[in-house]
C-alpha cells in the first residue's frame, strides 16, 4: 500500500513538473515571437517623408476639402523634386499622386507619359540645383467655389518658395478641383506668370 501510494505521489510530481516544463517552453515561445513582432515593426515603420509617400494608403482618409487635397499635392510634389529618386520610387510616388487626378486629367495623361514626362521635370529641376524649400496650399486667399456642368470646382492658389542658387523665388500655380465621386480631384492646373524674389528669411520662415 505504501509503495503504491509512493508510485501514485512519485507519477504526479512527474506530471507537475512536466507540465511546468511545458509552460516555461510556450512562454518562451510566445515571448520570442513578440520579440520579433517587435523588431519587424520597428524595421517596417516608415521613417523618411519618402517612405511614409511610398507606402501611404491613398483611399484611407483621402483630404476631405480642397486645403487639404493641395497639402498632400505639395508634400508629394517637395518629395519628388527635392529626393534623389530611383525609377521605381518616383514610379510609385507617381502612382501616388495620379490618385488626385480627376477621370477627365487621367484620360489625358497616361500612366507612361505621366512618368515620362515627370522624370524629365525633375532631372532638369535637380540639374539645375533648385529646391523647394517650403509651400503654401492656400497662399493666404480660400478656395473659390463655382457649379460648371452640374459639378462643384474649387479654384485653389498655391505657391512655393524655390532655391535657385543663392536666391529664392516664390512662384505661384493655380489649380481647378472637381467633385468627383463624393472626393475632391484634380481637373487641372497651370503656372501662374507672377514670381517674386525673396530673402531666404522669408523663404524659411513659411
Amino acid at each position: 500500500m505504501k509503495k503504491r501510494f509512493s508510485s501514485k505521489r512519485s507519477n504526479l510530481i512527474t506530471f507537475i513538473l512536466l507540465m511546468v516544463v511545458l509552460v516555461v517552453a510556450g512562454l518562451l515561445v510566445y515571448y520570442q515571437y513578440m520579440h520579433k513582432q517587435q523588431r519587424q515593426d520597428v524595421v517596417q515603420t516608415p521613417a523618411t517623408e519618402t517612405e511614409k509617400l511610398l507606402a501611404k494608403d491613398m483611399e484611407m482618409g483621402y483630404p476631405e476639402t480642397p486645403a487639404e487635397l493641395m497639402k498632400l499635392w505639395c508634400r508629394f510634389n517637395q518629395c519628388i523634386y527635392n529626393t534623389r529618386l530611383d525609377d521605381e520610387q518616383l514610379k510609385t510616388l507617381s502612382k501616388q499622386i495620379r490618385v488626385m487626378y480627376s477621370a477627365e486629367l487621367l484620360e489625358k495623361n497616361s500612366e507612361e507619359s505621366h512618368f515620362t514626362k515627370l522624370k524629365e521635370e525633375v532631372t532638369e529641376f535637380q540639374s539645375n540645383k533648385k529646391r523647394i524649400v517650403s509651400y503654401s496650399a492656400d497662399a493666404g486667399v480660400s478656395p473659390v467655389y463655382k457649379k460648371i456642368k452640374n459639378r462643384k470646382n474649387a479654384k485653389v492658389r498655391i505657391y512655393y518658395f524655390i532655391n535657385e542658387g543663392n536666391g529664392y523665388v516664390k512662384q505661384y500655380q493655380d489649380y481647378i478641383l472637381v467633385r468627383e465621386d463624393e472626393k475632391w480631384k484634380i481637373l487641372g492646373f497651370k503656372k501662374v506668370s507672377e514670381e517674386k524674389t525673396v530673402s531666404k528669411e522669408e523663404a524659411l520662415a513659411e
